[in-house]
């Protein structure tokens, strides 16, 4: 009876640790930028409903505001959720493939219901309309805000670096 009591217990234990690690506002944010990252991708293998389906669920992801600040002057101002997706749906009709990998290193502050992320990412948009296109290294900051519907975006700045 006594190993069946402390197996329990130190189950119970370690399951509440992994809990507590788990569900630690770093966490919970490190997998949310990762997985924006992961809807916003596609490769030419992605089938239109697919890239349709990914855009739809935007939304979970900004806030009813979003301040976008980048090196191409048409991503750059205050959007609505409405005018990501209709960008996004733009870039997926017109692009071959989107890839963003982030480096592995990835600050998180957060104060209150406030945070803020910074990494290093590699953008990859294959249209071939464009020349000089959006594709390179990137320093990202993503400052988010805690509704009552979990984080979202309110703002970004991507600064193309050298």
């Amino acid at each position: 009876m006594k190993k069946r009591l402390s197996f329990l217990t130190v189950a119970v234990l370690s399951l509440s640790l992994f809990a507590w690690w788990y569900y630690q506002p770093e966490r919970v944010l490190e997998r949310k930028l990762d997985k924006l990252f992961e809807t916003v991708a596609f490769d030419s293998s992605t089938t239109r409903t697919g890239r349709v389906v990914k855009g739809s669920s935007l939304d979970n992801f900004f806030d009813t505001q979003v301040e976008l600040t980048s090196p191409l002057d048409q991503a750059n101002g205050n959007f609505s959720p409405e005018d990501i997706r209709s960008a996004y749906a733009y870039l997926s009709e017109n692009a071959s493939e989107i890839s963003i990998k982030r480096d592995p290193s990835l600050l998180t502050e957060i104060e209150g219901d406030h945070a803020t992320q910074q990494c290093e990412a590699d953008i990859n948009i294959a249209i071939n309309r464009w020349l000089d296109g959006p594709n390179g290294r990137y320093q990202l900051t993503l400052h988010w805000r805690k509704t009552d519907k979990g984080w979202k975006i309110h703002s970004m700045d991507a600064k193309r670096m050298p």
